[in-house]
């Protein structure tokens, strides 16, 4: 529950008790409200974090824990806005694929 977008579909779909998916009882913006307070706290500090994503390109976009590897601010990276990270990593992602393949092919 550290990642505001997993946090805000979790409260969405699941508070208060009696909701589902198909019939949620806050809306998207109260959900996150409530995860942003929630993310919002302290939590412990888990060791180790740099080996969570060994491939940085695939780390989500709502991820609030160094090393930050699109360029954004930590704040950024917890309360969003998410879209210009996710679309960063996207043309990240596209980028490495690229350059692998021209590897591949010049291996050849």
């Amino acid at each position: 529950m550290n990642r505001l977008a997993m946090a805000t579909r979790f409260v969405m779909h699941n508070m208060p008790l009696g909701a589902s998916h198909v019939a949620p009882l806050v809306g998207a913006d109260e959900a996150y409200d409530v995860s942003a307070y929630m993310v919002s706290k302290p939590r412990p500090e888990k060791s180790n974090l740099e080996a969570d994503f060994p491939a940085r390109w695939n780390k989500p976009v709502d991820a609030a824990f160094p090393p930050y590897l699109l360029g954004a601010s930590p704040d950024q990276h917890k309360y969003g806005p998410f879209a210009p990270l996710a679309e960063r990593q996207k043309q990240l992602a596209d980028k490495i694929r690229g350059d692998a393949a021209a590897r591949s092919a010049a291996g050849r």
